[in-house]
């Protein structure tokens, strides 16, 4: 039988994860942070396209007026 860990991962994992006790915590953190900063990316990306959008129809709505 392996032993295992429990990591806590609070309330966006909704409880616990047991891990085995050889499984590389290191590679699993990177995932876990590369994930987070291509969502930052997406939200950046997302925030720009809005912002650009919203200049482009007031520019033309006082074009039109």
């Amino acid at each position: 039988m392996s032993k295992k860990k429990s990591i806590d991962t609070g309330d966006a994992g909704k409880g616990t994860t047991e891990l085995p006790d050889d499984a590389n915590t290191e590679e699993l953190e990177e995932r876990a942070l590369s994930v987070f900063n291509s969502e930052r990316n997406e939200d950046l990306t997302a925030l720009v396209f809005c912002l650009a959008t919203t200049f482009i129809v007031l520019l033309f709505t006082k074009w039109l007026v």
